[in-house]
Order: structure tokens, then C-alpha cells, then sequence
């Protein structure tokens, strides 16, 4: 009953609800074997909060720990924590990787951003045992670290190019702003397949972190030609569209695209953070004041707040996607994102932390970028974000691993 459980939450991406289940499983002494623990590895991976990790590996049995499917579940779970030495320590202790413990360890140096380590390896992998999924690794690896050129050489020598290796090579090359090169790579692909929503998503995406309004309508024009008006991607486009107008002050614009969107009964996707401390994981919205210590919470963000302009913060404006309330300031709607108020829960509750960690559903904004930055250094505490698209590693002289490719 449980296993089954266990992978309907799996594929539901619930893994809180697997780490209730396997609690629940450790009080009624329930025996778990291997098919379970990767399941919980998995879990552990989504929510990849280091500590929270730690204590649930420790209590594997050395029995299971010899399968190749859990090792190369572990490589993934730590890599998605943040851990790179852990990830290769049990990638070291694999006699003979296969194809999904390659592309693991792959991706863990990629999503952490060191995509020179990510080469490196890459180079060694055996012929034999490089696939799709490898190639999407190393490219991705490439693009969060933008080497672009180690990309194209990577990509240019692949024969058997798929819609999925063509998406990441565009999203590399979009992501450095080579967007003339993005298109021809579209140009590319569509000269012998159909459209692509995920390249445009890609080369969209990239327009909008540039606040380039022309590129991004463009874009959106052409995504309207190719896909139904009712697509998710025409919603993802749209909102995308909406977001790089709101970054310019053309409310106007961003209240006619949501109107439209708002008719069509498409939603958008809340944004979340999660954090765990002591072993409970917490979950916060944007503007959350379900926490009760919200007051508490929404005290530590004012003197943070307070902080950050002490030390030449300017809130950004142009990460403001929406038009302000009349009782809200530009400070007030950036430091009720989501990822602040988990960065503040953890101060109140542990005030002299060295570290905090925590996930989150959506792309980090460029302000909460800067700003968490700045806190990292102020308050001398290393912050992990993970984000939608990769590992940022805040550190306590102020700069982030991912060196704003993001």
C-alpha cells in the first residue's frame, strides 16, 4: 500500500507527502527496501534542502547502498541539494558508472555552476554511454555557466540532433544574448521539423531578463502564428510578455495582455519557497501572512530591508510586474517575495545562523538576486537558493556562483 502511495506522489511532484508517508512507515516499524528509499531519495532530491538530506541518508541500511540505482539516485539528490563533494563522493565509489550516473554527476556540477568540472567529465564519458540525456546535461551545464563556445563546439559535433539538445543549445545561446544566433538555430530546426514552443519559451525568456520589449513581442507574434491561443506555452509566453512590459513602466500594456489572459481562464503558476528547519519544512507566497509569526517575520524584513539600503541596496522597480497598490511601496511588494520571507523565517528562528537554504518553484527576479547578495554578506551567512533553473550559492564576501547567469 505505501509503495503504491509513494509513487502516486512521486508523480505528482508531492514530496512533502512522501516524507509524511515515510515517517509514518519509521513509527509503525515498516520495512523499507530499495524501491522505496529511491523513491524517498527522489522526494528528498524536489525539496533538496542539504540537512534534511543528511538525516534521511544516514538512515539507509548498508545493504541497500550497494545498488546502482540508489547511487545514482544519491548523485542527483545531493547535487540538487547543493553538494557537489557529496554527489562525488558517491559517484567515486560507483566501479563502473552507467549512462544515468554520468549524466547525474553531469548535471550536479551544472546546476552548481561548474561547468569546466562538467567538461571534464564529460570527456571521459565512455562513447557507449552517452545518450540524449547526457547531451542535454553538458549543454545545460555550458549555459549556467555560459560557455558558450565549449557549447557549440559540443553541440555542433552531435549527429543525431533532437528537438529537446536543440532547446538547451538555444536557451545557452539566448542566455548570453547572442539572440540573432538563437533565432538561426530556430530557423534551423524548422526547416525540417514543426515548431517548437520551448525554443521560443527559451529565446522569450532571455529577451525578458534583458528587458528587450521588441524581441519579446516579436517573439510572442510568432508563437501566436505557430501554437492554439489556448496552449499553455501562448499562457507562458503571455505572462512572460506581460512581465517584460511591467519591467519598462508600460502598465498599460501589462494590464491589456493580463485582461486578455484573465478572459481566457488561464492561470498563473504561484510562486513558492520552502525551507527546512529542524527537520519541518515551512512554505511561503508571496506577501504570505499565513505563518503565525508573521508578525515576527515581517519585523525581520524591515530591519533587513533597513540594512540593505544602509549598505547602497536600491530596489528595482522593473521587477514590479504589476501595478503598485496605493498602501504598497517598491520596497514593500519586492521584500514580500516569497524566497525573503523564507530568507527571514530562518533568521527568527535561528538568529545566528551561518547558513540557510531553500528551494523555490520559480526563476529567482534579478532584485531578490542583488539583494540576497547583500544579505549574504551583511549578516556574514551563506544562502543556497534553488531556483527554477539552477543552484545560486550566496556567499558571504557577496557574490553568487552563478556570476548572473541565470
Amino acid at each position: 500500500m505505501y509503495k503504491v502511495m509513494i509513487n502516486g506522489y512521486l508523480k505528482e511532484n508531492n514530496s512533502f507527502k512522501i516524507l509524511n508517508l515515510f515517517s509514518e512507515m519509521k513509527l509503525k516499524h515498516i520495512e523499507i527496501d530499495h524501491i522505496i528509499w529511491t523513491s524517498i531519495i527522489k522526494a528528498l532530491a524536489y525539496i533538496g534542502d542539504l540537512e534534511l538530506s543528511k538525516s534521511i541518508v544516514e538512515q539507509i541500511p548498508e545493504s541497500c547502498l550497494i545498488d546502482n540505482q540508489i547511487h545514482n539516485a544519491l548523485i542527483h539528490m545531493w547535487g540538487k541539494s547543493g553538494c557537489v563533494d557529496r554527489a562525488e563522493k558517491v559517484f567515486k565509489k560507483i566501479s563502473q558508472p552507467n549512462t544515468i550516473g554520468y549524466a547525474a554527476m553531469i548535471n550536479a556540477y551544472g546546476l552548481n555552476g561548474q561547468g569546466l568540472k562538467a567538461i571534464e567529465l564529460y570527456e571521459k564519458v565512455p562513447g557507449e554511454f552517452i545518450n540524449e540525456a547526457t547531451y542535454i546535461c553538458i549543454l545545460n551545464a555550458c549555459s549556467h555557466a555560459g560557455l558558450v563556445d565549449k557549447a557549440l563546439l559540443i553541440f555542433n559535433k552531435i549527429e543525431m540532433k533532437t528537438e529537446r539538445i536543440y532547446t538547451v543549445m538555444i536557451d545557452c545561446l539566448s542566455r548570453s544574448f547572442f539572440f540573432i544566433e538563437a533565432q538561426q538555430l530556430i530557423n534551423e530546426y524548422e526547416s525540417s521539423h514543426l515548431p517548437s514552443a520551448p525554443m521560443y519559451l527559451a529565446l522569450l525568456s532571455a529577451a525578458r531578463n534583458e528587458k528587450n520589449h521588441h524581441l519579446s513581442q516579436e517573439i510572442y507574434n510568432r508563437m501566436k502564428t505557430h501554437f492554439s491561443q489556448l496552449s499553455d506555452s501562448i499562457t507562458s509566453a503571455a505572462i512572460l510578455l506581460s512581465n517584460v512590459y511591467g519591467s519598462i513602466g508600460d502598465m498599460e500594456k501589462v494590464s491589456e495582455i493580463r485582461t486578455k489572459l484573465h478572459r481566457s481562464g488561464a492561470k498563473k503558476k504561484i510562486g513558492l519557497s520552502w525551507t527546512v528547519i529542524n527537520g519541518q519544512v515551512y512554505e511561503f507566497r508571496a506577501h504570505d501572512q499565513s505563518h503565525p509569526q508573521s508578525k515576527e517575520i515581517y519585523d525581520e524584513i524591515e530591519k533587513i530591508s533597513n540594512e540593505l539600503v544602509q549598505h547602497g541596496h536600491q530596489y528595482d522597480s522593473s521587477w514590479i510586474t504589476r501595478p503598485i497598490n496605493q498602501d504598497e511601496t517598491v520596497s514593500s511588494v519586492l521584500c514580500g517575495h516569497s524566497e525573503r520571507l523564507a530568507i527571514a523565517w530562518n533568521f527568527v528562528a535561528k538568529p545566528n545562523t551561518s547558513r540557510i537554504q531553500l528551494g523555490k518553484n520559480l526563476r529567482i527576479c534579478g532584485d531578490c538576486h542583488s539583494a540576497i547578495k547583500l544579505i549574504a554578506n551583511i549578516r556574514q551567512c551563506e544562502i543556497v537558493v534553488r531556483d527554477a533553473n539552477r543552484i545560486h550559492h550566496f556567499f558571504k564576501n557577496g557574490q553568487c556562483s552563478c556570476n548572473n547567469f541565470f
